[in-house]
This record gives C-alpha cells, structure tokens and sequence, in this order.
C-alpha cells in the first residue's frame, strides 16, 4: 500500500477523481483491446499511461517524496521487465504459436500491465526532494512502452511527428505551471548537461526526417504531407528553445529516455545508408514508373522491419502528382497502380497460386489471409518471388507452370491486409506464404535494368530504356 502524507492541496486531486481516473484507465484498455476500436498503438499506450499517472497525486503536491529502493519495488521492476521484453521483440515471438489476433490482445495486455506497475510503486518521503516522482515514474515507463509499440507495429514515422508536435506544448504546459529558469542556469554543469543531451536527441530526430521517411504521408495523409514537415519541424525547433529555459529540477527520467531514443535513432539511421546483404538481384515487376512507399533497411523507411516474414519487403504504388490516388479515393479505380499488369521478375516456376480474394475497399484492412490473392515464383538458388494484394479474378498463371522473365502474371489489386491498392514485393527462402509460417526469412532485393537499384523509401523507379 501507498504511504500517504500531507501535500499542498492546490496541488492533490480528490481521492474520488482520481480512482475516476483509474476506472477510465480499465475502461479504455478493454475497448482498444477488445473492442473495435482500431487506433495506433502507440496511442493506445500513452492515453492509458495519462489515466494512471492522473490516479496518482500530482508530484508537485509532495515534492520530497518519491519511489524508494524498496524490495517491493525491486519485485515490481522486475515484473515490469519480463513483461516488456515480449512488447519489445513484438509478434515475431508469438507468430506460430498462437493466432495473429489473439497475438494482438496478448501483446497489447503485457504492454498495459507495464503500464499499470509502477502505479504500484512504494513510495516515502525523502530528505532532499525526490530524483524519481512517482507520476514521472508512470509517464517515463509509458512513454517507453508507446516507443517500443510504434516501433514493432511500422508506426514509427506517425509517432514521431505525433512526439514532435506535442512535446512543445507539454513542455510549455509545464514550465506555466511549474515554473522555469532562465538560459543562465545552463551556465551550472548539470542543467548543461542535461540542455546537451536533449539537443543531441531533437537534433537526431530532425535527421531521421531525411532519407525520404515522410514521403510515406503520400498514402496516410494524401495532399497533407508538406504540412506536416513543417508542423514537425517548428515542433522540434519550438522544443529545442524550451530546452534552453529548463525546469528548476533535473529530470531523471527525461534525460533516460532521451539517451535511449538517441542510440535507437543512430542505429535506424545507420540501418537506412547501410548497404545490403546478401541481397538477391531480380528484375522490374512493373512497366511504368513507380515508387516505393515501403522499402529499406530501417524502421524509419520500411513498415515490414520488424516483422522477420517480410523484413526485407517494399510497398509499391504509382503516384501522380504527389498522390498515390486521383480523384473519389474511395474507389479502387482511382489509384493508378490498381489493375497494373505484374511481370515476372525473372525465369522461374510457379509454387503457389491464390485467387478468389476480394479487394477489399478502401482503408479496409484484415488479418485473415494477409496477402490476399497472391503468386510465389521460384527463381532459383532457393529464393522465391512473392507478390501480393492482387486483384481478384486477374492471374494469369497456375502452379507449377513455367514463366519467362517479363510475362504478366496478374494485377495489382487490394485485397488482404491492404490499406489501399499497392503491390507487396518480396524474395523469400520459402516456396509459399503464410504471415504464421515461422521459418520464412527475406532477402534484400536489388532491381536489375532499373533507374534505382537499391530501392529505399522515397525513390521513383522506372525500367530502363
């Protein structure tokens, strides 16, 4: 049980409106997991986080208490770990072994409970004001959880323009009520230090805007994708010149968390400009220009990243005058990439053939039959040519069946998990698909008689004259 003291009630919530908060926290964790309700999972996480630090009282009501190095505490850490390592490895440990939806729940479960923990903390009071507060606590691991979240499920670029526009007004919400120091106090070592290692954070995030990461707001956001470059950029540099008007306390938490996104920024960023490995070269699967929404070696540029059955995969659409779609985008036939004849990449045999799926409409997603009507070519050498989201009704080849590099094999339709129309490429060591067959692994693919060879996210392709 939590030990209680007297706090500065302009800073504590009545005990009744903060079990309010609680029982919305409970609310809001059964209907984003079981429900319908489909939003991102990082958002998913951090309202939930924001319903149980509101359970706690506020840490400016009782600022010499804090988390204690308690054994209770230890046990709740140590709780808090095993469940966040699953989180953290995402469904590539529980793809096989139980279904993709109830994958989901589980995964969405353990990242509550993580939540949920620390407000379980022991908490005391302290002889000097506290390091750690108890709502930081809660706030710092949720924040946490959301990051890991967004990262497995390919939500990385729609959160980190969903940080950047919001950590401003956090910051400035805080400083009104908490109150701020002017820049002189960056003259002290510590608050330096801490100015430092924030700035090194903004500015690595304002990196990863470069290797074509936003270019994917094509399809999320189509028309609004210059908007939002700058709504992330004015959010970063807002929050780069709060930094220099820090709160009076050093945060222990802000700066933890901002070493660890700095570390997984570099890697992605170094994972995006690395070169391929063992990558297998195969030719053009479309006639015209195209453009990869989804293609690379990185969580900034490749949704498929942290998925091992299609690591290696690429998105593909066409896309005119900076959208992927002209005209009603609720009809399938206003993408031009939809019912675009698919060739085959190279000389090989068909080893798998479905048809029969519909295309589903637009925005319209499942995760039964992930890629929909689909064709597995091998090509030899083991790997295995992967096409996916066909149209329905349009293949042109059967299994077993021999074809030539450049014959058309079908159409590029919606059907399967398949957000809008768009080809999902990949090679593969597996002769069928299944988004629960654990021994499939992919391969980097380089296109050959291409414009671009090394497709990344953002590059326009076309076959070479």
């Amino acid at each position: 049980m939590l030990r209680t003291t007297r706090s500065d009630p302009a800073h504590t919530a009545p005990a009744g409106l903060r079990w309010g908060f609680a029982g919305l926290a409970l609310a809001w964790y059964a209907v984003t997991t079981f429900g319908t309700l489909r939003l991102p999972n990082f958002t998913v996480v951090f309202v939930l986080g924001v319903l149980v630090m509101l359970s706690v009282e506020p840490d400016a009501g009782t600022p010499r208490r804090g988390v204690a190095p308690t054994r209770r505490n230890l046990v709740l850490a140590l709780s808090a770990v095993v469940c966040f390592v699953p989180v953290a490895l995402g469904m590539n440990l529980l793809l096989g072994r139980i279904s993709i939806e109830l994958g989901h729940a589980v995964l969405a479960t353990l990242a509550a409970v993580c939540v949920a923990v620390p407000r379980l903390a022991d908490t005391r009071e302290l002889t000097t004001p506290a390091v750690l507060g108890h709502r930081e606590l809660i706030i710092g691991i949720t924040s946490l959880v959301a990051g890991a979240r967004a990262y497995q499920a390919g939500e990385t670029v729609v959160a980190m323009v969903a940080f950047a526009v919001m950590l401003p007004v956090v910051m400035v919400v805080r400083r009104m009520r908490l109150g701020a120091c002017s820049p002189g106090r960056l003259r002290r070592r510590t608050w330096a230090l801490q100015a430092g290692n924030l700035w090194i954070f903004l500015a690595l995030l304002a990196a990863a805007a470069v290797p074509g990461t936003f270019s994917v707001w094509r399809s999320y956001a189509p028309g609004a994708g210059e908007l939002i470059v700058v709504a992330f950029g004015v959010g970063l540099a807002a929050a780069a010149v709060l930094v220099a008007f820090p709160r009076r306390r050093i945060s222990l938490m802000a700066n933890a968390l901002a070493v660890l996104g700095s570390v997984f920024l570099v890697v992605q960023l170094v994972g995006t400009v690395s070169a391929p490995r063992d990558a297998v070269t195969i030719g053009v699967p479309l006639t015209g220009r195209w453009e990869a929404i989804s293609a690379g070696r990185s969580a900034l540029v490749n949704n498929h990243w942290t998925l091992a059955v299609q690591r290696d995969a690429l998105d593909i659409v066409m896309v005119v005058d900076g959208k992927t779609s002209q005209g009603d985008r609720s009809r399938l036939e206003s993408f031009p990439i939809f019912g675009q004849p698919l060739l085959a990449v190279a000389d090989g045999r068909v080893t798998e053939v479905v048809d029969g799926r519909p295309d589903l409409p637009v925005g319209d997603t499942t995760w039964q039959a992930m890629a929909g009507n689909h064709v597995v070519l091998d090509i030899g050498g083991g790997h295995y040519v992967l096409y996916g989201h066909l149209r329905q009704g349009s293949l042109r080849v059967h299994e077993g069946e021999q074809v030539r590099r450049g014959q058309v094999v079908g159409q590029v339709g919606d059907s399967g998990n398949s957000g809008e129309p768009h080809l999902h490429l990949q090679v593969q060591n597996r002769p069928t698909f299944d988004v629960e067959d654990r021994s499939i692994r992919t391969l980097p693919i380089l296109f050959d008689g291409a414009t671009v060879s090394d497709v990344r996210r953002g590059d326009s392709v076309q076959p070479l004259a």
